[in-house]
């Protein structure tokens, strides 16, 4: 068990990194290739460090009643991922992973199989690997590990404030181009409209002419008079679309590392308010759905 809160960061640093290489690891079996995963840009997955700090923390003087550590660690890991995925969702208006295709889930933040997973998981660290990493931790000088950890935390913070920073942009660029989405549809359909309107017209004063030719030569004439303005208006809403359309191309065109990087880390995000564009940006990127990925 961690002594000090020298130990713990180290704990934490190096099972973020450990998680990292796992969801790394779990991503090029399942696609066949790289995919820099978790909610950050570096090479750490902050769930995974707080997981095994939680577990180690409360677990180890049960290490050796096997199923007791089992069940604690599925239950003490199954709260963490629950919390975290409530939490994240309410902050940042996504949710990060959807466990819902799974059978007994709990609002698709955990299912099951990931449980257990995280359970035999945190039984094999807690009893075979955590004991190797503590005795590494403390073999480091004492100042020299004061150093790594001063740039690694520092490095880690700053990464958290661009990721930050990065995905409230990304909702940000996905609500715009929602909104522009929805006014080419509107456009579309009032444009459907005006055709639909002005050739039920032509037809309607056809079949009325053919009835009664003297009595509706008035009409005919107006009708014909309002018909001349539709070339113009569906001209002007064309043109209006053809605006909007590539000020949405251009908001996908524009420089956005991070947002693909969020995207392919969360195959399985979803804002908590639909977004056609999100389902568009996955289209386009090639984005498999039905991975799942931690933090």
């Amino acid at each position: 068990m961690p002594q000090n809160f020298y130990e713990l960061v180290w704990i934490f640093i190096v099972y973020a990194f450990i998680g990292w290489c796992t969801e790394v690891s779990y991503a090029t079996l399942d696609t066949g290739k790289f995919v820099n995963r978790g909610f950050m840009n570096g090479p750490y997955c902050p769930i995974y460090g707080v997981g095994v700090i939680i577990v180690v923390g409360i677990l180890t003087p049960l290490q050796d009643r096997l199923l007791i550590l089992f069940v604690g660690s599925f239950f003490l890991t199954s709260v963490l991922e629950f919390v975290t995925g409530f939490v994240l969702e309410k902050v940042f208006h996504n949710k990060w992973w959807d466990y819902s295709e799974f059978p007994f889930n709990i609002k698709g933040y955990v299912c099951l199989k990931f449980s257990i997973l995280w359970g035999l998981g945190c039984t094999f660290i807690v009893k075979v690997v955590h004991p190797i990493i503590y005795d590494v931790i403390l073999w480091i000088p004492h100042m020299l590990g004061v150093i790594l950890i001063s740039v690694i935390m520092a490095v880690f913070f700053a990464d958290l404030a661009i990721t930050v920073a990065t995905i409230l942009k990304f909702n940000q660029r996905l609500k715009v181009m929602d909104e522009i989405a929805a006014s080419i549809h509107r456009l579309s359909d009032e444009i459907g409209e005006n055709i639909y309107e002005g050739v039920s017209g032509v037809l309607e004063k056809s079949e009325e002419f053919q009835d009664s030719h003297a009595e509706l030569m008035d009409k005919w004439n107006e009708r014909k008079e309002n018909m001349r303005e539709i070339p113009t208006l569906l001209e002007a809403k064309k043109r209006e679309r053809a605006e909007l359309m590539e000020k949405y191309e251009k908001l996908f065109e524009e420089k956005s590392v991070g947002f693909k990087r969020l995207i392919k880390a969360f195959p399985d995000m979803t804002p908590r308010d639909s977004s056609e564009s999100l389902e568009d940006f996955k289209q386009r990127l090639n984005i498999k759905i039905g991975r799942k990925s931690h933090k």
